[in-house]
């Protein structure tokens, strides 16, 4: 069916190598066995595999340019999709549009097989929950390979996912059906994102994770996917966080991301945003200067307990762990001047996040 060739292809055709020494590493290798056809791309760092029902005739395999390949398959309308590998290449046909395309020599494509030491079983959903909860904190530098990457590992009855880029920090918790131990396993963060947009389109329910002999991998309904681990340690994160607070803030979600829309719209390029809690009010206000914009002010009604406070924080940053909280509700809990400030869903303790405050 092309729907189904056309996401593996596309999927596969994103983690060939753009520059490989071995012209097979730029393809994506297809097999078929049996009523199996495989689709297998790698670029050595990470690996990937599909495997999806088709009639086959004849037994075979062939290596040809991932791009092209997609191309092809998203550009035909047709719901059946045909193919022969011979002597003049690979022949493509989908309703009434045809393609040849070149083989390449698939003798060097590398095997690869996953680490199996330790599993544990999701649905994908709550492996997409884990990801999509973490990764925008991730460090974009290089510098500290550790903070670009996202830290995933089992404690007590939780399986455990955290980003940080050091300015700001988050963490996921999910409680599998079955829980066993899972290592402390460092993901490349752009591996992850890889990941992540496989399961968002990934059909079936469970989802398989293993980590071991520094690999990371993924299995969900005929997908396989690999990825290297990175040596090194991830830093003691727990220590940061704020064990009591000396105002905790609850406020609607909805309100508070209208009101950071506000404040990013006018804020500076440090994207700077002032958050007060009056003496014996009960709101939250948010505030902006820009001397070349003008400047702004949002007064969130909100449950207040505890001390005035005032701080300023990145906008964007405060933003961007709204789409990670699932209840309508959330709780800024203020330790003090000059120390993070966390925040998660009212009443739960499946999400944390973290922020440094930002120098006025």
């Amino acid at each position: 069916m092309r729907e189904k060739f056309e996401r593996a292809a596309r999927h596969a055709s994103r983690m060939v190598s753009k520059h490989p020494s071995l012209p097979v590493l730029g393809c994506v290798l297809l097999e078929t066995k049996k009523s199996t056809l495989s689709i297998r791309s790698t670029n050595i760092d990470i690996s990937f595999e599909a495997l999806i029902p088709a009639k086959i005739e004849r037994e075979g395999i062939m290596a040809v340019q991932g791009g092209a390949l997609t191309s092809f398959l998203s550009g035909v309308t047709s719901t059946a999709i045909s193919f022969e590998g011979k002597p003049g290449g690979f022949a493509l046909q989908g309703g009434n549009t045809r393609a040849t395309l070149k083989i390449f020599p698939h003798d060097d494509f590398p095997s690869f097989t996953a680490p199996r030491e330790y599993t544990h079983t999701f649905s994908v959903a709550e492996v997409v929950a884990g990801l999509k909860s973490v990764l925008y904190a991730s460090s974009p530098s290089s510098v500290r390979p550790e903070l670009g990457s996202i830290y995933i590992f089992s404690e007590n009855s939780s399986m455990v996912f955290v980003a940080t880029d050091s300015f700001r920090l988050a963490e996921k918790r999910i409680v599998p059906h079955k829980p066993s131990s899972f290592p402390p396993t460092l993901v490349p963060v752009k591996n992850a994102s890889e990941l992540l947009r496989i399961l968002l389109e990934a059909e079936g329910d469970a989802c398989v994770l293993s980590s071991g002999e520094g690999q990371f991998a993924a299995f969900a309904n005929g997908m396989s996917f690999i990825s290297r681990t990175l040596e090194g340690s991830f830093p003691d994160y727990k220590q940061i966080i704020p064990k009591e607070a000396e105002t905790t803030v609850t406020a609607l979600k909805d309100d508070m991301a209208k009101a950071l829309q506000l404040a990013s719209a006018l804020s500076e390029k440090s994207n700077q945003v002032s958050l007060t809690v009056p003496e014996k009010e009960r709101e939250l206000v948010l505030s902006v200067k820009n001397a070349e914009v003008g400047e702004g002010v949002s007064r969130i009604q909100a449950s207040v307990n505890g001390k005035p406070f005032e701080a300023s924080f990145n906008a964007r940053y405060l933003s961007d762990c709204l789409g990670a909280i699932n209840e309508s509700s959330i709780t800024l809990s203020f330790a003090g001047a000059g120390k993070p400030l966390l925040i998660s869903g009212a009443g739960s303790a499946g999400f944390r996040y973290i922020v440094m405050p930002m120098n006025r």
